[in-house]
């Protein structure tokens, strides 16, 4: 049998990942945080933690041995899924991803472990990966690098593709997602020469832990509902912006509003009100760069705020926006027309210098317009 000291630190572990799911889902909103592809591979991860403690049994008896020897299978195969789901939640980070590229890195990445996974399958007709002695035993097999190998290689073309894409991804979260391969990696590593402990898993779990922490810090500066950033990230944003202007760069802010949203609400429900408020969210991440900082500033308004100090950029924004409200609302499967109110200005100290005078500004401005698309 195995140690109590391998147990313990198993179920610690599986504890994390219990406690991780649990959170995942149940405090969230998957919709809007994105994160089923994060709770897909704590599950693995957790069935994996399972599959090694059984692979990890020494035992002579019969009825047992069975479940001894599909634990190394089913950990082979888990541990080489887990890549593929970790690069569709990579993907489902990067704003407006290379949809070429993230198919071509998909198909790879598939085959990679369909490879990976019929080779450790198969290893019940050959033992080149690891097989049992007649004392039941667990020995390696002269191929047991290879699919160690081929897991290794699917980390380096995912940590090649977050690279490529680093333009695409918030500073902050891009050295994370680069990051989260490497404790899995060292552990990898590790457990190629040393017995006794799964190293990978245990790369895993950390790597998992952290990124978990950083979701949750996320999430306290997100709006539910739509996902981008909410008030209180709004005015500190904003803060720092007034802070860091000088009388040669400043910064500009967008407030927009939908048009008869009451109407929605009144005439179709508030779950569709919900939607029309997640579909303006969704246009305008389609429509602005990553840069562009965007956030609810309350009911149906919505705060952008760019780095650019030059009108005409502002205005080219506000045109790319509309372009995209186009093209929504060209689609048959929604039941009403929706519409922006715009309202802009380019930071200066005359304005003031606290979040709330800036934004009466644009807001005024916005009412100005609101009142035209009544008329």
């Amino acid at each position: 049998m195995f140690s109590s000291a391998y147990l313990c630190i198993c179920i610690y572990c599986m504890l994390q990942l219990g406690f991780q799911i649990f959170s995942e889902c149940h405090c969230r909103n998957l919709q809007a945080g994105q994160n089923k592809n994060y709770i897909c591979m704590l599950i693995i991860a957790q069935l994996s933690f399972v599959a090694d403690i059984l692979s990890s049994i020494h035992t002579d008896s019969a009825w047992l041995f069975p479940f001894v020897v599909v634990g190394n299978y089913t950990e082979g195969i888990l541990n080489t899924i887990l890549l593929p789901i970790y690069f569709c939640y990579v993907c489902g980070q990067i704003t407006k991803p290379d949809v070429k590229l993230k198919r071509r890195v998909h198909i790879v990445l598939w085959t990679m472990a369909t490879i990976c996974i019929t080779t450790v399958i198969s290893n019940a007709f050959t033992d080149k990966i690891f097989y049992f002695d007649t004392a039941k035993v667990y020995h390696r097999g002269s191929l047991f690098v290879l699919p160690m190998a081929i897991v290794f290689a699917m980390m380096v073309i995912i940590e090649v593709f977050i690279i490529s894409q680093k333009e695409k991804i918030e500073p902050h979260y891009y050295r994370l997602l680069l990051l989260f391969l490497i404790p899995p990696l060292i552990g990898w590593a590790l457990q190629l020469f040393i017995y006794g402990l799964p190293f990978s898993l245990l790369g895993i779990t950390f790597a998992s832990l952290v990124l978990f922490t950083n979701i949750q810090n996320r999430s306290i500066d997100q709006d539910y509902l739509t996902g981008v950033f909410n008030r209180k990230m709004l005015d500190n944003f904003i803060q720092k912006k007034i802070n860091a202007s000088t009388d040669s760069k400043t910064f500009s802010g967008i407030l927009l509003d939908i048009d008869k949203f009451k109407y929605i609400n009144d005439h179709f429900g508030h779950i569709e009100g919900d939607k029309a408020l997640m579909n303006t969210a969704h246009i305008l991440r389609n429509s602005l760069k990553f840069t562009d900082f965007i956030a609810r500033y309350g009911g149906d308004e919505f705060c952008i705020i760019l780095e650019s100090d030059d009108h005409e950029t502002v205005q080219n924004t506000i045109l790319q926006i509309n372009s995209s409200l186009i093209n929504y609302n060209q689609r048959e499967d929604v039941p009403y027309q929706l519409s922006f109110s715009f309202g802009y200005a380019i930071y200066n100290r005359s304005m003031g210098t606290n979040p709330q005078s800036f934004i009466k500004v644009i807001d005024e401005e916005m009412y100005k317009q609101k009142i035209a698309h009544r008329s």
